[in-house]
Order: structure tokens, then sequence, then C-alpha cells
């Protein structure tokens, strides 16, 4: 992981005389080739730093086992995440940046924007046309404006896949813009998931052999700063959210662009009871070659082929806990948190669906315009 910080401090105020002489006095010095100029009030109120942190990361991990204990408990093993064909997971750039509410941040797909302003894209193809009028300031710049003090994370490519020596010539924009497209690569695999008894003498594997090969486009992160307070949802207009409980106003928001190539999964169900035929006992369920997108039908305007996951994370407060303490007339309500607005846009392709160990298909399945919109879940201990 490489780290690059930007300073992002304000110059703002009165400098004492005494101070700049001094201070002027242990530099000069050490300076060779640069040269002092002194700043009034007037220029010194100008000076300020709207620069953020950038992030460049490049990263394997592999973890042999991780297990989830309760009474009983859950276990993956032999998890690893890398770039497709091994090595690194590379070419990812994050930036953070705070607000004042009087800046544009690069978010979504308004790198985009910016490589057809260069020249890299062509300004006509449509989803590019769209990115370069959906994230236009109207000030010559390209991304979105935030409220003062919240905080944005965007994850994207360091490059794009562009080599950036070279002039853009438009003969390399239909190039440019697949190579943007498959500009971050990932490959997660994980060995096996199951659960366990709670002394650990009985294991059930629910799936094995899980593996999916795909791109990032995008993921934004973005934290909204509104204060300490919690709303009712139970009045009008909270579509999307839980119903009938406190809500944090401040949140967290999530926005991920991706596309899955290749996913590939065997499912066994080893159930141990004489009841069950044998030959039932361990159906295997095998999938292969899935692949999840947003390459067809009605709502792929603006996608870049990926498809699509938001939604927004939250403080909660007033859940209804035990029902028999309500019914003593005491009521039992807890905390927990809140994952709300939950939308999804995607294309399923599902070429090969199989069982048992023949490895014979039992046919095709494609899903169009798939969509899940206005989801929340809310999650508490009990």
């Amino acid at each position: 992981m490489f780290i690059q910080h930007q300073n992002t401090s304000q110059k703002k105020g009165k400098l004492k005389p005494l101070f700049l002489s001094v201070l002027a006095a242990s530099i000069i010095p050490s300076l060779s080739f640069a040269e002092l100029k002194w700043l009034d009030e007037g220029e010194l109120s100008k000076v300020t730093g709207k620069a953020g942190l950038t992030i460049d990361v490049e990263t394997e991990i592999t973890i042999a086992e991780f297990e989830y204990v309760d009474a009983g408990s859950m276990y993956w093993k032999d998890y690893s995440l890398s770039g497709i064909g091994g090595g690194l997971m590379d070419n990812i750039r994050a930036t953070v940046d705070s607000t004042d509410g009087a800046e544009t941040l690069g978010i979504g797909f308004s790198d985009v924007a910016k490589l057809a302003n260069m020249g890299y894209l062509d300004a006509t193809e449509t989803d590019v046309a769209w990115a370069l009028t959906e994230y236009n300031d109207g000030l010559g710049g390209y991304g979105k404006d935030f409220n003062d003090g919240d905080l944005v994370i965007h994850i994207t490519s360091q490059d794009f896949g562009i080599d950036f020596s070279v002039p853009a010539n438009p003969a390399d924009q239909a190039t440019n813009l697949l190579a943007m497209k498959n500009s971050i690569d990932f490959h997660m695999q994980q060995g096996e998931f199951g659960i366990r008894s709670s002394d650990g003498s009985i294991e059930t594997a629910i799936s094995k052999n899980f593996s999916v090969q795909g791109f990032l486009g995008y993921f934004d992160i973005i934290l909204r700063n509104n204060g300490n307070g919690f709303h009712d949802t139970s009045v009008s207009g909270s579509a999307g959210k839980p119903e009938d409980i406190d809500l944090a106003d401040s949140y967290i928001e999530l926005d991920l662009k991706f596309r899955i190539e290749d996913l590939d999964i065997d499912t066994t169900n080893n159930v141990s009871n004489p009841v069950i035929p044998l030959f039932a006992q361990n159906p295997q369920l095998t999938l292969r070659d899935m692949r999840i997108h947003n390459e067809r039908g009605q709502d792929t305007l603006g996608s870049f082929g990926y498809a699509s996951f938001k939604s927004k994370i939250a403080a909660a407060s007033g859940i209804l806990g035990n029902t028999s303490k309500l019914v003593a007339g005491t009521g039992d309500y807890v905390d927990g948190q809140a994952i709300y607005d939950i939308n999804v846009r995607m294309d399923w392709d599902l070429p090969h669906i199989s069982f048992g160990d023949t490895g014979e298909t039992i046919g095709e399945v494609y899903f169009t315009d798939f969509l899940i919109q206005d989801t929340s879940l809310v999650i508490s201990a009990h």
C-alpha cells in the first residue's frame, strides 16, 4: 500500500513580523534555489488548501480460516483475494476528501467525464455522453457537491489502463474505453463454507470451491454529517427506510459498480438422516460460468455494463425486541444497525446448472433488469 499525502492546511490570518524574521533567518541558508515572497494580509487570506488524501493500493490476501462462534459456529476456509491469474490486486486509487460544501469532488463516473474532456474517450459514446452531462459542475469541472462536513472516499483506478504518455488520439478511444472497463480486476476464492456443532464434532459443508473473477468500476463511501440526532421513520416520506424505529440523521452511503465475468460454486448438503434416501443426501448443486453485469435491457444508460449496488447504513434505536415482555406490558426495545435504501440493478446469466457428479447441465437461465429496490434490514442482538 502506497500513501501520498497532499497538504490540506489553510494559511489564513496575520503573521507577526518577528516570527517571519526568525523563520526566514532559519531557512534561507538551506535554500539554494527557492525564493521567499512576502505576502500581505490580503494575499494570505486567498491561500487555502483544497487537496485531500490519495491512497494507492496493491494487495493480496489469504486467510486459512475465519470462524464466527455463537453456541455452534460458522466457518470459512481457504479464502484468498488477488488479481485475475494470481499476483496482486492492484491499480486501485482511493481519494479521501472532507468538504466545506463549496467544492466539487470526484465521485462515481466523474473520472470518465474527465477522460472524455481530455480527449481519451469518445464524447459521443452513449454512456460517456451521459457522464459528461451527469457530472458537469458548470464551472469546467466534473464531480458532485456535498454538504459541509461530509466525508467522501472515492475508490477507482489509478490509470484506467490508459497510457497517458501518449497524446490523446481519436483512433484509440474505443480501445481506451475497453481498457477503462477492465482496469481493476480481482479474483476471490473460498475453499469451503459450513457450520459446526458447539463441540466441533459435527461439521457440515454448505458450499465448496467458490471462485469469482470480476472487475471493479468504482466504490464510493460517503459519510453524511448531519449531527447526532435521530428521526422517527413512522412519518411519511420514509420509503426505503425500516418502519417505526428511530434512525440516525447521520449515515454512511455506499455506491458500488462491479462486473462478474466468471462465478463458480459447488454446493453440498451433507444430510445425516436415515429417512432421507442416500442419493438425495448429497445433491451437489453446481453453478459454472455465472455472469453478473448490466449489458441488457432498459436500464443500461450510464452503467458502462457494470451491475450496481447502493445502500445506506445508520444507527437505529427503538427496535422491537422480545415480544413476550410486550404481552406483560413492560415493553422491550433495543438498539441496532439499519441497512436501508438497498438498491440493486443487474443482469444475471446462469449458463450451467447441474446436480450430482455427472456435470451435465439442466439448462440455462437468464435474468434481465433484475431489480431490488427500497429494501431495508435491521440488525440487533437478542
